[in-house]
């Protein structure tokens, strides 16, 4: 089987969202916002941005649900999007505490790696760090079984330092394309609850909130690198090293997550009241057998870039175009990408 790098940019105009919010001032709910500097004019903007972390959220998200339905392990605490994901023994207790009397010994960093992402494939893809502190409080059933293992001595004291896994996914913050900075606005929108006609109108009768909303054509990127999928990183001795049985239906697994959280834009908070509407102006998916990015698309001439590096430097780059007046449909060029993928994958 091949290894292959998927890189994405596009543009997506999102009206009315608020997908990405900060603190709440009183009854003020704040959107987030970045400043953006323009080289040339020497300006910077504050414009509304939705940040890395919500888009991998929200990716992760979709991962756990298609591989529980792909019988893909995933941890305890990863399928249901809380995404702790081996901070310490606590939290590798609840999360693996169902496989804790299987047998397995943790003799090593190379079998504590091996034993969390064979088992949740979310921090395979996504990463962990695990970094158990001094006076980190277990109960005698977690000691117990974390002893058993190999991870903590009999006190509960952890036996191994800090261990890593970089993610194999990329992503970064969305803002405004460049030429809409100028015009974006953040705006608050009042929003009222009535208690009217009832016992408890005396207590509240009517709560005043805002909600600071925006609407822009936002930068969108995500690269997945499957090199390392299903292997470990962390001891050099072993880093490379396949350690799952079912590394082709991983990758695979990974592939329809990414389909399904793209064509669905699955990702983002407040969708229940603020469902955004979203419409996207273009997109490219670029294929490769190495590491191989698709310029950003903050400029609106990144399809033209894409298409003249892949004149120069190419990498068995199969580049995969969306454009809002094109022929083919948003959902026939994702699908087309993926399954390009797969078959790389797969050796095909």
């Amino acid at each position: 089987m091949g290894d292959v790098f998927l890189s994405i940019r596009g543009r997506v105009l999102v009206n009315v969202e608020a997908l990405n919010m900060t603190e709440s001032v009183g009854n003020y709910v704040k959107h987030r916002r970045v400043p953006v500097f323009i080289p040339g004019s020497y300006t910077t903007y504050f414009v509304p941005a939705i940040s890395g972390e919500t888009i991998a959220h929200g990716f992760q998200q979709v991962l756990a649900e298609v591989a529980k339905n792909n019988n893909v392990p995933v941890c305890r605490l990863c399928e249901k999007g809380i995404f702790l994901k081996s901070t310490n023994n606590a939290v590798i207790y609840e999360a693996f505490k169902d496989l804790m009397d299987s047998g397995t010994k943790i003799n090593s960093e190379f079998d504590f790696e091996k034993f969390i992402i064979s088992n949740c494939i979310v921090e395979d893809v996504g990463g962990f760090l695990y970094a158990p502190g001094a006076g980190e409080k277990l109960s005698d059933e977690a000691k117990k079984k974390l002893s058993n293992m190999g991870i903590v001595d009999v006190r509960g004291r952890a036996k191994y330092g800090n261990l890593k896994r970089t993610s194999n996914f990329y992503t970064g913050y969305m803002i405004p394309v460049r030429e809409a900075l100028e015009g974006v606005t953040i705006e608050p929108q009042l929003h009222s609850r009535y208690a009217l006609g009832t016992p408890f109108v005396e207590q509240q009768g009517q709560m005043i909130y805002y909600v600071e909303l925006s609407s822009a054509t936002y930068v969108f990127s995500l690269d997945i690198d499957t090199r390392y999928i299903g292997k470990t990183t962390f001891s050099y001795e072993h880093a490379g090293t396949v350690v799952v049985n079912d590394r082709t239906e991983r990758l695979g697994v990974v592939f329809d997550a990414l389909q399904k959280f793209l064509i669905e834009f699955m990702f983002g908070a407040k969708k229940t009241r603020f469902l955004p509407v979203v419409e996207w102006e273009s997109m490219v998916l670029a294929v490769s057998d190495d590491v191989w990015t698709v310029p950003s698309p903050f400029s609106k001439d990144y399809i033209e870039k894409a298409e003249k590096k892949k004149s120069k430097v190419d990498c068995n780059t199969a580049l995969y175009v969306y454009k809002h007046d094109g022929k083919e449909s948003f959902e026939e060029v994702i699908i087309n990408a993926i399954n390009d993928a797969k078959k790389r994958i797969a050796g095909k």
